[in-house]
């Protein structure tokens, strides 16, 4: 190969490579970088976004009036107090005592309270007459308005 024949090589290699930098860099649209997605996490247009937030506003608002309505509704209705009178008569022992407690409701388990009653050694101390009783009442309660000389 001559020397005019190298360089017109050459030549030809420089110009193809200058028109192919320069369309690259000047003409070639540029892909978007694409960012990889965390895994688990889902991408969404901004105005998908701005609805979610006002929809998640909206529940907010209504969880927050239906908590004050249902704390409303728990102060409305508070527990109401049982009264009870218990009349206890001549020859009455305990267990019927106890048992017409646990019918009203006053107690849970006659059999505990007569239990209760009997560990007190207060069952000979129970007393005739009329009493008022309320279902908040504790067993020592209960027991020291019956058995009042004990």
């Amino acid at each position: 190969m001559s020397k005019q024949t190298t360089r017109a090589f050459a030549s030809g290699l420089l110009i193809s490579s200058l028109i192919l930098y320069v369309y690259v860099h000047f003409f070639q649209k540029k892909p978007e970088p694409v960012q990889a997605i965390k895994e688990g996490y889902m991408e969404i247009k901004e105005h998908e976004y701005e609805q979610l937030k006002l929809d998640s506003e909206e529940w907010q608002k209504k969880y927050e009036s239906l908590a004050k309505k249902k704390s409303e509704e728990v102060k409305k209705t508070e527990p109401i107090e049982k009264h009870f009178q218990l009349v206890i008569t001549e020859g009455m022992s305990s267990k019927e005592i106890c048992s017409q407690l646990e019918d009203a409701g006053l107690i849970d388990d006659a059999e505990d309270f007569n239990d209760y009653l009997a560990n007190q050694n207060l069952q000979r101390y129970i007393q005739i007459g009329t009493y008022d009783l309320n279902d908040s009442m504790s067993y020592e309660d209960i027991s020291s308005i019956i058995a009042k000389d004990a």
